[in-house]
């Protein structure tokens, strides 16, 4: 019922909240598309703190007859997009 949910939120916030603690960066990654998701709740809970957040998704847009490689390069989803976008960060936070 609804006071479940309300003890689900309120273990969801403070697990955000114990990230504060010992990390400067929270990544996401959506299953489709980047616009609307939970990426951006992430970013919109950090919004006012150091916590640097980077989201990962696809641009909205109607993708017909794909190449998947060629679509996870175009919105910078390759593994080595991400991995090279994230030590960037990662560095540049360490400078």
């Amino acid at each position: 019922g609804c006071r479940a949910r309300t003890t689900k939120q309120k273990a969801r916030l403070e697990r955000l909240e114990d990230l504060k603690a010992n990390h400067q960066l929270v990544i996401t990654l959506e299953d489709g598309v980047l616009d609307g998701g939970f990426g951006e709740k992430i970013a919109r809970y950090y919004g006012d703190s150091e916590m640097k957040v980077k989201n990962y998704g696809l641009k909205k847009e109607f993708a017909d007859r794909f190449v998947l490689e060629e679509l996870l390069k175009e919105n910078h989803l390759t593994d080595t997009q991400i991995t090279n976008e994230i030590r960037e960060i990662i560095d540049k936070k360490q400078d």
